[in-house]
């Protein structure tokens, strides 16, 4: 079947007439051609469609009450595009039936027949029909319910009553009676297609289920297509095997405690989240953000109407949560959920393919992990064309970590291949999982829905002991107050797994209230100590037991460095064995280097010898225990060269090698363990800490060569990159110190220059997502450079958020006008008040050249001089091109140009032409006044009387402009303004 990438009104006349051809020829006889022809139509044909009473709509009422009849024999790929049809076609019937209705006499002019009549419109007639005719109508979605929709269909009904020249009036009757037709023949049908009461969300809800169940009930038809023994079938078998899986699924005897996890599909608990749309949420990343929009509990309803939406094969799902939150579970729990008829679905653990590679070849990756090799994507493609496929890609923080080029396009990049997909007639639902912290570092695409998994509630917390209870009787029960005592270390799944873990051991003392740092040490140092006491199959006295543990932390603490200074989130035996043997610490022969337990994988490929690999199985492992090491490492550096009689030059050595590949900024996890562990640290140690980096950071680009540690190199040798590295940690670790920040001239009091060096060294070394992560992590506050939550994560212009680290104004100024001429950015920093001008001069700047933005607010710090200088430049902006503003426009431009102080009464004209564009808005500006006009403006406004206006010389254009418009814009600092 022949199917269009979007479904306009005539394409889903295509759909509902595959069935009834001559049908879908009788309609289009009575349209003048208007849906085969492949030429466009004169707006008479379709005026006659509207005035041939009852007929051409009587046809549409037929197709519309016999789909239920065609939804029985219809499924998959095939019954979702026929439901959207039919929705479509029903908005479409209700706008032309409502305006057949008011086609009267009294209700149209003279001049309004004639024109719909005969197509002599002042509009174009062709670029109507095209937009009546192809444009998308609104249609519920995840974020938009059935009631937001009437709205919205009565809005379209109105512009679109608006593009055919009725009357006010009229366009306001139009608009109430197509939203009250379309409720009324919507509800009308909610019996005859289900998926219509799933979008109303009239769906009768029963007991709580688990696991999706729901979902998987809601988006299950009648008709189901009989699966072929094929590689889809295949799919759909690997997909369900994930719901009869431990939740964590890996040999326990590390741990020394008889523990049974439970199955994915009894252990999870469907999560609370908050939905959004990008457009809603600038800082999307900010979990204080999500407090706005309200905690929802029905995930079930709101995934199973996005998938039978036609935005779910236009645009990504973005999936948001925090560490240990169960994105990934949930993506398990999803794909094996989802119906086989009308869905075929494959899941992508990005850690795990090519994060530099296409969508589609990252796709056909990770089907061909999965199956074995016995699934690839053109295949799979094929055999399932007649459903929906779902590809789940989960771990986009991941992706990021492991890339080394740019990637913040990645989601603009899915929509481009959901496009194309869709283009084939092969359309792809896609969803994509990140933890939330990370989310700012793409590009989100327009109108991408969002979803934000929510902590658990007390409630879910004791839901999930119950069942771990039933799985493990014989283990040591965990009180659920135990549990809560401990905070928000319970409120992610993981953490509570790791929480429970911990107090069933016996002989662990309930009741501790713990931080996340000194959990994951007691669990570690718990781990390490059943895994040398298996190994040695003996009890160790305590000092060879401390000398064992010691070592296996070192190991573990190893191989995490070893993977985030590869950027992989894993690393094989041999890299571990070269990485232990490049540090000088003692490594077993031909024998397992790290114990498996629940957070270290060990999976093994056989060929001619084993080859074995390990991976954490969650970033935050490993996080942790990169944050230790390197805290360690430093604390012995600071000992050494303080902690004794005399002090000594540093020797950084160890500490050169373990930082000198990655700034330990890409994952921010590392951070927060880094700036606890710091926190921690005794007043005395710290200070020592401090001294030691103040010694370290402008000794940087002179260290002496290394000796030790020549052979640890989980990187090409590049001489530029590890001074960038390391320059750029050592940055990082020296302001976590300090919540005050650094003062650059401190450490460089006779090098002014050292410090832009370093910045533009950190552009020249690092990667682009390493300079990225420095660039939005260290920034400058007040001439101090502090690490802190910044404005400027947003901003994916690395020159100018390196021009504002190195201090070098005019430089950011310069790509400042820049961005703003070419429409791409506007901002203004509020910790930095003398840039009010400069923002609002860019502003204004782009506005003259056509594009329109918001005026940028004015300080209460700004002077008298400066707005004086802007309001001048803003006269002449509105002179040139407030005449082609809106009235909305420029009443926003006026109310913001009053707030804007000189030091004498401003000229009258911007209010003439205001008023002679848009007569009456000087009455509704005197009627409604802002309390933050300055008297100046207030007295010009009382004074344009519209008598005086008269007297004002608008018809007198040269005149005018030249009065208003300024000779000068003041964009040079400490040089003559700009004359134009």
């Amino acid at each position: 079947m022949a199917r269009e990438p979007a479904i306009t009104f005539r394409g889903a006349l295509r759909i509902l007439g595959h069935y009834d051809r001559p049908w879908l020829d009788r309609l289009d006889r009575l349209l003048g051609g208007v849906i085969l022809a492949s030429g466009l139509t004169p707006l008479s044909a379709l005026w006659g469609w509207v005035d041939q009473k009852n007929e051409a709509t009587g046809l549409l009422r037929k197709a519309l009450d016999t789909v239920s009849g065609r939804l029985t024999k219809t499924g998959g790929l095939a019954r979702h595009e026929l439901v959207i049809a039919a929705h479509t076609t029903l908005v479409l019937a209700a706008f032309f039936e409502t305006l057949r209705e008011i086609d009267d006499e009294a209700k149209f002019t003279k001049t309004e027949k004639v024109t719909l009549g005969t197509g002599e419109s002042p509009v174009a007639d062709e670029p109507l029909v095209r937009h009546l005719f192809t444009a998308p109508v609104p249609t519920p979605s995840a974020l938009v319910a059935f009631e937001e929709n009437v709205h919205d269909v009565g809005a379209w009904a109105g512009v679109k009553a608006r593009e055919l020249g009725l009357t006010v009036g009229n366009e306001l009757l139009c608009r109430r009676a197509v939203a009250e037709r379309y409720r009324s023949d919507y509800l009308r049908l909610l019996t005859a297609v289900p998926e219509f009461k799933m979008w109303a969300d009239l769906v009768e809800h029963t007991a709580t289920r688990t696991a999706l169940t729901r979902l998987e009930e809601l988006l299950t038809q009648s008709v189901q297509s009989s699966m072929p023994r094929d590689v889809r079938a295949l799919i759909g078998e690997v997909n369900r095997a994930e719901l009869d899986r431990p939740v964590i699924d890996v040999d326990t005897d590390g741990y020394g405690v008889d523990a049974v996890f439970p199955t994915v599909e009894r252990i999870f608990l469907i999560p609370r989240f908050r939905k959004a749309s990008a457009n809603q949420i600038d800082r999307i990343g900010e979990e204080h953000r999500w407090r706005y929009f309200e905690q929802q509990h029905d995930l079930d309803d709101v995934l199973a109407r996005h998938f039978s939406t036609p935005d779910s094969t236009r645009l990504p799902l973005l999936l948001l949560g925090h560490p240990g939150a169960g994105k990934s579970l949930l993506t398990k729990v999803l794909a094996a959920r989802l119906p086989d008829a009308t869905y075929t679905v494959v899941r992508v653990p990005l850690r795990r393919v090519d994060a530099d590679a296409h969508v589609s070849t990252q796709i056909n990756e990770a089907l061909v992990e999965a199956t074995h090799g016995r699934v690839n994507w053109p295949d799979l493609a094929e055999q399932s064309a007649d459903t929906i496929r779902v590809v789940l890609l989960d771990g986009l923080d991941e992706l990021l970590q492991a890339t080394t080029n740019d990637r913040g396009g990645y989601l603009t990049d899915i929509v481009e291949f959901q496009r194309v997909e869709a283009a084939m007639g092969k359309p792809v639902a896609v969803v994509v999982t990140s933890r939330t912290l990370v989310a700012d570092r793409v590009r989100i695409p327009h109108d991408t829905t969002v979803l934000k998994l929510d902590e658990f509630g007390d409630d879910q917390i004791r839901e999930w002991l119950r069942v771990w209870h039933e799985v493990n009787p014989r283990m040591r029960r965990v009180a659920s107050e135990t549990v809560l005592a401990q905070g928000e270390l319970a409120r992610q799944p993981l953490l509570l797994l790791m929480l429970t873990l911990y107090f069933a051991d016996p002989d662990v003392v309930p009741g501790i209230d713990l931080s996340t740092v000194e959990l994951y040490r007691r669990l570690f140092d718990t781990y390490a100590r059943r895994e040398v006491t298996k190994q040695a199959g003996r009890v160790l006295p305590d000092t060879e037991l401390a000398d064992a543990v010691r070592t296996q932390l070192d190991r573990l603490a190893t191989a995490a460095l070893g993977m985030f200074n590869r950027g992989h989130q894993w690393l094989t035996e041999a890299e571990l064995s070269a990485d232990l043997a490049g540090l000088g610490e003692p490594a077993p022969v031909g024998k397992r280097l790290l114990g498996e337990f629940f957070f270290v994988h060990a999976p093994e490929a056989a060929a001619s010898e084993v080859r074995r690999s390990y991976e954490f199985l969650h970033a935050t492992f490993a996080e942790y225990l990169v944050a230790t090491k390197v805290v360690e490492v430093l604390a012995e550096v600071a000992e050494g060269a303080f902690g004794r009689r005399r002090v000594h030059d540093p020797d950084d050595e160890l500490l050169f090698a373990l930082l000198s590949h990655q700034p330990l900024a890409v994952q921010r996890p590392i951070i927060d363990f880094v700036r606890d562990h710091l926190d921690a640290m005794a007043a005395e140690d710290r200070a020592d800490v401090v001294r030691t980096l103040d010694l370290l950071i402008p000794a940087y680009r002179h260290r002496r060569p290394a000796t030790r540690y020549l052979d640890y190199r989980p990187q090409r040798p590049d001489t530029v990159r590890a001074l960038a590295a390391y320059s750029a940690n050592l940055v990082l670790l020296r302001v976590l110190t300090d919540p005050d920040g650094l003062e650059p001239a401190t450490l460089w009091p006779d090098e002014p220059g050292a410090w832009p060096a370093m910045v533009n060294l950190w552009t020249a070394g690092l990667d682009a997502e390493g300079c990225r992560a420095m660039l939005t992590t260290v920034v400058r506050v007040d001439g101090r450079i502090r690490q802190e939550s910044s404005w400027r994560e947003l901003l994916v212009f690395d020159e100018l958020n390196a021009a504002h680290l190195r201090g070098d104004t005019e430089t950011e100024r310069r790509l400042r006008f820049g961005h703003a001429a070419l429409g791409e950015l506007v901002y203004f920093d509020e910790v930095e008040p003398t840039t009010w001008v400069d923002s609002a001069l860019s502003n204004l700047l782009s506005i003259a050249l056509g594009s329109w933005n918001a005026p940028v607010d004015v300080p209460e710090s700004a002077t008298i001089q400066a707005t004086a200088a802007v309001a001048e430049v803003a006269c002449g902006v509105l002179a040139v091109h407030g005449t082609r503003w809106s009235r909305d426009q420029m009443e926003a431009f006026l109310r913001w140009m009053m707030r804007l102080g000189t030091p004498v009464v401003p000229s009258p004209l911007p209010l003439a032409l205001a008023e002679h564009t848009h007569p009456g808005l000087l009455n509704d500006l005197r009627s409604d006044p802002d309390d933050n006009w300055r008297t100046e403006w207030r007295v010009v406004l009382r004074a344009a009387a519209p008598e005086s206006l008269q007297q004002v010389p608008i018809a007198e254009p040269a005149a005018y402009l030249d009065e208003v418009v300024p000779k000068r814009w003041p964009l040079k600092r400490g040089h003559p303004p700009i004359t134009w």
